[in-house]
């Protein structure tokens, strides 16, 4: 009995998200983008960063690889070396590995030489498991300046920040609310922002674990494919 009751909860509560994407999606009529990152519509991209993490990390790719889902990982440098293999089999599974950098530096009130070393640290680390270099950036916390983005963008660098926030990084939050905060945010908004990890590493990603295979099959039964952010258009130009 209590089993049925559940399963009702979860169909009640799917139904609820449906319909109001809907809504949401039908209702918008302004294209958004995220540093000028160009998609085609009904496609989005997970990213989660502040990784790699040798426990939600895994259990992130396990719920990916069982759904069918590829995704893209902002990676901290520092972490990449203390976890190789959890950095391995995140490139071996067709994910995107993307530069978050070596310390998950603030970018605020830092000098550009600094910022970029951090960042360049970074990219051979990832260069070395990926084999080419992409140069997808997203700066700790969001925080980037004017000037900053122009330079790193000489550099060949894209920037890529998020339109959907899942808020799964705040205390004590549950699965329905970061399950709530991703599916009132789609719509035309492309790139949902997720965590593996914090970038102390103590944080539990628990219920982001959990969260995420009902997010994913409730986008997919919105009629969403899945990108990885090398695979949008225009990225970063």
């Amino acid at each position: 009995m209590d089993l049925i009751v559940r399963k009702t909860k979860i169909l009640s509560f799917k139904a609820l998200f449906l319909g109001l994407l809907l809504i949401l999606i039908n209702s918008s009529c302004e294209n958004q983008l995220v540093e000028n990152v160009v998609v085609t519509d009904k496609t989005i991209a997970l990213t989660f960063d502040d990784g790699p993490d040798p426990v939600y990390t895994d259990l992130i790719l396990d719920v990916l690889k069982e759904k069918d889902v590829k995704a893209t990982f902002f990676l901290i440098g520092k972490k990449m070396k203390q976890y190789p293999l959890v950095t391995e089999r995140i490139f071996e599974e067709g994910h995107c590995l993307a530069n978050h950098t070596y310390n998950h530096t603030d970018l605020k009130g830092k000098s550009f030489r600094n910022v970029y070393l951090s960042i360049l640290q970074t990219e051979q680390i990832l260069d070395s498991v990926r084999g080419k270099t992409l140069k997808i950036f997203r700066p700790p916390w969001g925080h980037i300046t004017s000037e900053e983005k122009v330079n790193l963008k000489k550099f060949g660098f894209k920037i890529v920040l998020w339109d959907v926030n899942s808020k799964d990084f705040k205390p004590n939050i549950t699965v329905n609310e970061i399950i709530y905060n991703v599916m009132s945010g789609v719509g035309d908004k492309k790139i949902v922002l997720f965590h593996d990890s914090d970038y102390l590493g103590k944080a539990s990603r628990k219920n982001t674990v959990l969260a995420l295979p009902q997010i994913i099959d409730l986008l997919k039964e919105l009629g969403y494919s899945f990108v990885t952010i090398d695979e949008m258009d225009n990225l970063g130009k």
